[in-house]
């Protein structure tokens, strides 16, 4: 055999996990037999996301999957494309297609068209890497065009849109990053990626709803005591916040969270985060906001600087049995104590909380994920007296996709069998809409001195409607290490508010039933319920 038949044979046969990038993609269906094992260990901090691959690991070991017979079935079923692993160095390359047909009655056909890359791999034992990129074009049902339309995004899968023909959006997508871990304790990352705080479906705190953005990340293992640190570089695509004709607004944002394990059942964490900015892009990072262990708001006060958007959050969650998990968060964007126990629906009482329970062994059968979750936020949450610093980035919010100003209840249910399986979402909430040039605070894009009235504020208020969204869906894996699968299902959308619909509110009132069929790369979580 020829020396360079033996180079290609290497790149092209896989050996073990090694390989990957050292922190999982933040994907719920992907994870779910994983995070099964993860929540019956008492020392792993589960609401902080992407979860570390060593620590994974080291829980559940590596599932590697080897094929056998000819190249083609290996590659086809079993194996990443290309794949080399050394002592040194290793890496994989796989490609990443959605090819999906839809059908929506009385519509134009529906379709998505995604190819890209998907390449991870290390340097020597501490340094991984990530890189990710897909060129899409699609035609959306009308509620997700509409969003565009306004927002000039996919919420949480495109970067700015393009007209493709008429009635199809042309759009890319991408993930770039670089993890170090020195030693036991600490863990330094940085790159364009996403992060998820919490335990939930959704995030009030951080979610993976938006687009990526560039971000520096430090994670410290101490003891029962986890400590986080995020600073990130964020967008706004709205065209009057640029300074400079086609050149995004910026925007920046710094956190820290720190997550303790009282018990071996019992974790609780809390959360605070800043976005500041100036309108006129003269402010760059300021490095008074890089200290990873002082409270945000004294720090604002001592720059002088009163224009930042601080948060504060925090986060439990209860192990009652093996993979039965009681969770929730609180946000608090801004209150009065005074204006609280007035109880006059002060504008000022801005925060949300959230409710649930999950259970990775429902019913005692394996395989089977159930959850039921309560989401609420009052009105005028995350938004901001200058809109340039609200909780969002590229035309979607942080943490809860549908900003502020409803009430939500998730049911889902996940189950996996082999190389099979099939989720079922049911989603009921009531959410404000603003009316015509009224701001009543779901829109995180409108500035809080805008609103309508300073008393007598409510969840749910302006434009009340009421929200229904489900799919059901059933998929085959044809390679779990790429996460190709071959799927078919539908989504039925529904959502009617009281009012007119004004052209420029982004929860278009209407109803959808899109049923599709495909063979996609699942990389990570894509949000149609908004």
């Amino acid at each position: 055999m020829s020396k360079t038949l033996r180079l290609a044979l290497l790149f092209l046969v896989g050996f073990s996990l090694k390989a990957q990038y050292q922190f999982r993609q933040i994907n719920t269906l992907n994870n779910l037999r994983e995070d099964a094992l993860i929540y019956e260990q008492a020392s792993f901090h589960t609401s902080i996301r992407p979860f570390n691959r060593r620590l994974v690991d080291s829980i559940s070991s590596p599932n590697i999957i080897r094929g056998s017979g000819s190249w083609w079935n290996r590659k086809l079923w079993y194996e990443n494309l290309v794949r080399i692993e050394t002592d040194d160095y290793a890496f994989t390359v796989d490609p990443v297609v959605n090819l999906q047909l839809g059908y929506e009655p009385n519509q134009d056909y529906r379709f998505i068209n995604t190819r890209g890359y998907n390449v991870s791999g290390r340097i020597g034992r501490n340094l991984s890497f990530r890189s990710i990129f897909l060129e899409n074009q699609a035609r959306f049902p009308d509620y997700i065009k509409h969003y565009s339309s306004i927002r000039r995004v996919i919420p949480g899968q495109s970067s700015l849109t393009r007209s493709f023909g008429e009635t199809a959006l042309d759009y890319t997508y991408f993930e770039g990053e670089i993890s170090y871990k020195p030693n036991q304790f600490f863990n330094f990352t940085a790159g364009q990626g996403r992060n998820f705080i919490g335990e939930g479906h959704r995030s009030l705190l951080l979610s993976d709803a938006s687009f990526s953005y560039p971000f520096f990340r430090i994670e410290t293992d101490v003891w029962r005591i986890k400590y986080v640190n995020l600073w990130a570089q964020l967008y706004d695509p709205r065209r009057e916040a640029q300074v400079n004709k086609g050149v995004l607004a910026k925007k920046y944002l710094s956190s820290h969270y720190l997550s303790i394990n009282l018990t071996d059942r019992w974790n609780f964490a809390i959360f605070e985060s800043i976005v500041y900015g100036d309108t006129n892009q003269l402010q760059a990072l300021d490095v008074s906001f890089l200290n990873p262990v002082v409270f945000y708001r004294p720090v604002e006060f001592a720059v002088g600087s009163r224009n930042g958007n601080a948060l504060l959050g925090a986060n439990s969650s209860y192990k009652f049995k093996k993979g039965l998990v009681a969770y929730g968060q609180f946000v608090l964007d801004e209150f009065r104590i005074a204006a609280i126990l007035g109880n006059e629906g002060d504008w000022t009482n801005k925060f949300g909380w959230q409710i649930g329970f999950k259970d990775y062994n429902a019913w005692g059968i394996d395989g089977l994920f159930q959850r039921l979750e309560y989401n609420a936020v009052r009105p005028y949450t995350y938004s901001h007296r200058v809109v340039l610093t609200n909780y969002a980035h590229y035309g979607s919010p942080l943490a809860h996709p549908w900003g502020a100003n409803f009430h939500e209840i998730v049911f889902q249910n996940i189950y996996q069998r082999d190389r099979w399986e099939f989720d079922f979402q049911f989603t009921f909430g009531l959410a404000g809409n603003d009316r015509q040039g009224e701001n009543w605070g779901s829109d995180v894009y409108q500035s809080y001195e805008s609103r309508v009235q300073d008393l007598g504020n409510d969840i749910a208020q302006g434009a009340t409607g009421k929200y229904y969204y489900t799919h059901l869906r059933a998929a085959y894996v044809l390679n779990p290490p790429d996460g190709l699968k071959l799927e078919a299902g539908f989504r039925y959308r529904y959502f009617d508010s009281n009012t007119d619909q004004s052209a420029d509110i982004s929860m278009l009132q209407t109803q959808s039933t899109w049923f599709f069929v495909g063979l996609r790369t699942e990389l990570f979580n894509q949000y149609f319920d908004l």
